[in-house]
């Protein structure tokens, strides 16, 4: 994984850490969430966003080969967002990306 890619992942971790805190701080959240769901392109951000969280937890299950796992970091996921996936990647995505390029299909 190179230093772009890591560099990415960092940003994604921390500014969405730092947002969900300030939303929290300072947003209500079940009175938000209503109202994004009365609209129907809230519906539709929320269909998308949790359609990459399981697409993505596939990635992970097809790394990791622990359903357990697997499931417990899509939860997290649905609760907190895309910054688990950052991290996730910053952990995994050396692996990852080396046995990709590795393949006749890499990079």
């Amino acid at each position: 994984m190179n230093g772009f890619a890591r560099a990415i992942c960092w940003l994604v971790v921390i500014g969405l850490t730092g947002f969900l805190f300030y939303s929290f701080a300072t947003g209500d959240v079940w009175g938000d969430q209503m109202h994004v769901w009365s609209v129907v392109w809230g519906l539709y951000v929320w269909a998308d966003a949790y359609s990459g969280f399981a697409l993505f937890s596939l990635l992970v299950y097809a790394y990791e080969r622990r359903l357990g796992f697997t499931i417990a970091m899509f939860l997290i996921t649905c609760s907190t967002g895309n910054m688990i996936n950052a991290a996730w990647l910053l952990w995994r995505g050396p692996d990852l990306f080396r046995r990709l390029t590795q393949t006749p299909y890499g990079a």
